[in-house]
């Protein structure tokens, strides 16, 4: 199936909530969410006040706050998305809010850091990218640091990962570029839906164009990387063949 027949999904729409909900999505908590409290900051203490910009059904929003002290606003366009996350992932210290036009109900610099998870590759131009980090530069503090988890730009040619393969096989993808992206449901069955293609030049640029003027940090974790902060559960029961030379997912970190 290609990007032309792939089906174009609404994250708006209430099915797409719940069939989200349904992906295997192992890979994404080795190798990309165990790292947020690392990037971010969250086991030394630095961050207390974070906003999770594009927080789904905040499965990982409340993960988080059991594991630190973060006093966490957890933004969805998807109206859909944050009536799962009130009702399945509720925390004493999340305040999940719904928005469609921007964070006009957070001050200046009033956030210690800030993450989006795998937000971009669902946004249809680059315009709007450096607008979402432009308004996250705004309400985050100087020296506070914003992490972009997004997919490896480097394998979009069909590598399969466990769950997951995004692009075909031999297909080169331009920035902007509507790519297929197949993806296995926790009962074994796949679907194919499109994202975009983005570059690390499109996030870097659009980073450093916010005003996230300090160091610009990479990781991309492959499964030995994973061994002392993943939970052990993660790693039975499947073979992570292609995660053991080949990062799925790019975490990138800025700071104000």
């Amino acid at each position: 199936m290609t990007a032309e027949t792939a089906e174009i999904i609404s994250y708006q729409a209430p099915d797409t909530a719940d069939d989200y909900r349904r992906w295997d999505d192992s890979a994404s908590w080795l190798l990309g969410y165990s790292f947020l409290p690392l990037a971010l900051g969250l086991t030394e203490g630095r961050a207390t006040r974070l906003l999770d910009l594009g927080c789904g059904p905040g499965d990982v929003t409340r993960w988080l706050a059991e594991r630190s002290d973060a006093v966490i606003t957890a933004v969805d366009s998807s109206a859909a998305m944050i009536d799962f996350a009130r009702a399945d992932a509720p925390h004493p210290r999340i305040d999940y809010r719904h928005s469609e036009d921007g964070l006009p109900f957070l001050a200046d610099g009033s956030m210690d850091a800030a993450m989006a998870c795998f937000l971009f590759t669902c946004v249809d131009d680059e315009s709007t990218i450096r607008d979402l980090i432009t308004e996250v530069a705004r309400v985050v503090r100087p020296g506070g640091r914003f992490t972009i988890l997004v997919p490896n730009p480097d394998h979009a040619s069909g590598a399969e990962f466990e769950g997951f393969r995004r692009g075909d096989a031999g297909a080169a993808y331009r920035a902007g570029e509507l790519m297929p992206v197949h993806v296995q449901r926790t009962d074994g069955t796949w679907t194919t839906i499109t994202n975009r293609y983005w570059t690390r030049e499109t996030y870097r640029t659009a980073l450093t164009k916010a005003g996230f003027e300090g160091p610009v940090r990479e990781l991309a974790p492959v499964h030995a990387d994973a061994v002392d902060l993943a939970d052990p559960e993660l790693f039975a029961g499947r073979a992570w063949i292609k995660e053991r030379t080949a990062a799925p997912f790019l975490l990138i970190t800025a700071v104000k």
